[in-house]
């Protein structure tokens, strides 16, 4: 192993000095090498191509953010519209079954007024026909009395008066009703 050392330090170091050429040892030649590439890179417009390229980059991305930014303002617009609409559609049932509490309340209302008009007017009809029925009674019982009365009369007058009584009762009577039909 010593002399595998030793050769890998002759080959690079001579007499205690590492190799050169040109002038330059392995660490100038990378340094010129750099610089070669750099030097090409600037000639070749690498630095301005790559800024190009993020100025374009930056261009794209700055334009997304602010569509992003764009899309972010109209979408909480149209949440804040739909909310909005929400809360109306709430208060708009909300109106609606008051509403329909307010029209039910009326409805009973009238149909208990109905009802009650109702059962009023038929009392007023029952009592108005017991009326009838009692004035109807109370005709038949007045004409029931008078014919009672009437052939009550014939008799005690046919009995206690003689022919010429009874001729001058029908003729008054025959008076009586020719004065009241003029």
């Amino acid at each position: 192993m010593a002399t595998l050392a030793s050769t890998t330090a002759t080959t690079t170091e001579v007499a205690g000095k590492p190799e050169a050429f040109l002038g330059l040892n392995g660490f100038g030649w990378v340094g010129v090498a750099f610089l070669i590439f750099a030097g090409l890179l600037i000639f070749l417009k690498v630095p301005r191509a790559l800024t190009g390229a993020l100025d374009k980059r930056s261009a794209r991305i700055r334009g997304e953010l602010d569509e992003a930014k764009r899309l972010r303002t109209e979408a909480e617009g149209l949440l804040a519209q739909y909310k909005d609409r929400a809360a109306q559609a709430d208060r708009d049932a909300a109106g609606i079954v008051a509403g329909a509490h307010e029209e039910a309340a009326r409805i009973t209302e009238a149909a208990r007024a109905e009802a009650e008009a109702r059962v009023a007017r038929r009392a007023r009809q029952a009592e108005d026909r017991i009326a009838a029925a009692e004035r109807a009674a109370e005709a038949d019982l007045r004409a029931q009395a008078a014919r009672l009365a009437v052939a009550a009369a014939r008799r005690v007058i046919a009995e206690n008066a003689g022919a010429d009584v009874q001729t001058r009762m029908t003729n008054g009577a025959i008076d009586e009703v020719g004065r009241r039909l003029l």
